[in-house]
């Protein structure tokens, strides 16, 4: 009898990959500035949004950070994206949509 359900169970593919949960995972390299990773932060505090991780780090004269934002789409991710690219701090902006993340 569980032979007959797995086979009778559709195959997840195609549209039906919209309702898969999916994360936005952003790494940004920017000038070292005190006040850049409250910027960067903002874009999505604008959102009403919260980051499940925030990581930053320090080399020598860049800082490189690392948010991982659930359940954004990706058209949203991208807007963000391209407004910290804006930022006269940010050297580099990476956008990374995670299925299942």
């Amino acid at each position: 009898m569980s032979t007959a359900l797995a086979a009778a169970a559709p195959a997840v593919s195609g549209p039906h990959l919209a309702f898969v949960s999916r994360s936005a995972h952003f790494e940004i390299i920017a000038n070292v500035d005190p006040h850049i990773s409250l910027r960067m932060l903002n874009y999505f505090a604008q959102r009403d949004l919260v980051p499940s991780m925030f990581r930053s780090r320090r080399i020598r004269e860049k800082l490189e950070m690392r948010v991982v934002v659930p359940r954004l789409s990706e058209h949203d991710a991208a807007v963000i994206a391209e407004k910290m690219r804006g930022q006269f701090a940010v050297a580099a902006v990476t956008l990374e949509m995670v299925v299942g993340g």
